[in-house]
């Protein structure tokens, strides 16, 4: 016996464990009790924060214009 049929190649012995893992995970997932995933249970706000963030920027923004334009108008003659 050689020593490749004997101890056989890595990619090969990796390439089962790839096709055994796929094949518990497609057994595992048809269970009726499974759980959502955690993204889906807890969705992240982070989106949401960011869009508050920025429209506020934008808010704050026109203010200062505004607020410019008024006392340029005012106190300038």
């Amino acid at each position: 016996m050689s020593r490749k049929e004997r101890f056989g190649s890595r990619r090969e012995g990796l390439q089962q464990a790839k096709a055994k893992a796929s094949d518990e995970e497609t057994t595992a997932g048809s269970h009726d009790g499974e759980l959502p995933p955690r993204r889906k249970k807890f969705p992240s706000s982070s989106q949401r924060v960011t869009k508050w963030y920025y429209n506020l920027l934008f808010f704050l923004f026109v203010c200062l214009v505004a607020g410019l334009f008024w006392y340029g108008v005012r106190f300038s003659e």
